[in-house]
């Protein structure tokens, strides 16, 4: 957690801007920010893209959005972000980010947790199950039971690089199935979880994977994984992880999911692992495109054994919206006693 500096407002007014598009016509959601404190004023302008924000932002301390402002004014009064999202690599070179602007910035990191491990296991049990091919046999109006596999998750072991919010949440879902868990994690000697936590998600205590590596060894997770889970935040040290030897040192009948970003996977090397047989199939959520589709050309449309996703596992629906919420109401609290944040991120860090 990182200290919020505020060199206004402690005793008065603390201007509070809401451009959180889903916020829009919400009262019941502004009232509960605004029961935070009586020194709250609140303005609320529903915003859908950076320019937006950046017209819209004027003497406020907080800003709690969707979007980051593209500049700042010399005489900016901006002290604290509050994210509704959570990756910021695509974000770092934002202003906002500058030292000597002075600005704190808090990303929704946990909020996303339940639907992105949801999706990961639903993911697990439909390229296990082949039921890819049973959906096409179904387009086809054909029954044909000689493709059915004879693999259950249950005593399957998953391999998770990654162990922020969304890979515990992952743990905890696959122990359920009776799955072993391994995971990786920069710092594997810190089990326990950081920043903000939902009550009965995830493993707050690193207590569920048998055993938690470092970086140095992704090839010894990899050799003993049936599905690779990738979670890491996208940063200099993360692009093009899963490459060709990433994938060479993976089972010969294992699968790979990316539910991260799609800069952390060596996509030319993803299709020689499929063409060769490397791994046994792959289901992506993100693409080293995005947010534009693969080209029509690309040989990643054409597998078989292969689920490409727009950018969707989050499922920022009003569950989602009722997390992030939580999270800012903690951070609110937090702010207006001068009290650190949670989900703190920083340039330097990339997440």
């Amino acid at each position: 957690m990182v200290e919020a500096k505020k060199e206004k407002g402690m005793t008065g007014t603390t201007k509070l801007l809401v451009t959180v598009p889903e916020l829009e016509g919400r009262e019941d959601l502004l009232a509960e920010i605004a029961a935070i404190s009586p020194r709250l004023e609140i303005t609320q302008r529903a915003c859908r893209s950076h320019a937006e924000v950046t017209a819209a932002l004027g003497d406020e301390e907080i800003i709690y959005t969707m979007w980051f402002p593209e500049t700042l004014r010399p005489d900016s009064q901006l002290r604290w972000l509050q994210m509704t999202s959570t990756g910021v690599d695509n974000k770092l070179s934002s202003p906002v980010f500058d030292p000597p602007n002075g600005v704190v910035v808090t990303c929704a990191a946990g909020c996303h947790a339940v639907p992105i491990a949801e999706y990961c296991l639903f993911a697990m049990g439909l390229l296990v199950r082949g039921l890819l091919g049973f959906y096409r046999d179904q387009q086809q109006k054909v029954r044909d039971r000689s493709h059915s596999t004879l693999t259950d998750l249950w005593g399957q072991t998953v391999g998770i690089v990654g162990y922020g919010h969304i890979g515990r949440e992952v743990a905890r879902l696959a122990k359920s199935f009776n799955m072993r868990v391994l995971a990786l994690k920069r710092h594997p000697e810190r089990r326990q979880a950081e920043g903000f936590e939902l009550t009965g998600v995830g493993d707050p205590d690193g207590s569920i994977p048998e055993t938690i590596f470092g970086p140095r060894d992704l090839g010894a997770l990899l050799a003993e994984s049936d599905f690779v889970v990738s979670t890491v935040p996208m940063t200099t040290e993360t692009a093009q992880i899963f490459d060709d030897d990433a994938f060479a040192a993976m089972r010969r009948g294992a699968y790979f999911i990316n539910v991260s970003r799609g800069g952390v996977v060596d996509h030319d090397a993803l299709v020689r692992a499929l063409e060769q047989g490397t791994i046994q199939g792959a289901c992506l959520d993100v693409l080293h495109t995005d947010p534009r589709p693969l080209p029509p050309e690309h040989p990643l449309w054409s597998f078989d054994n292969v689920l490409l996703t727009p950018h969707v596992s989050g499922n920022r629906n009003a569950n989602y919206i009722r997390r992030v919420q939580d999270l800012f109401l903690t951070n609110l609290r937090r702010y207006m006693r001068d009290e650190p944040l949670v989900n703190v991120v920083t340039r330097a860090k990339g997440y």
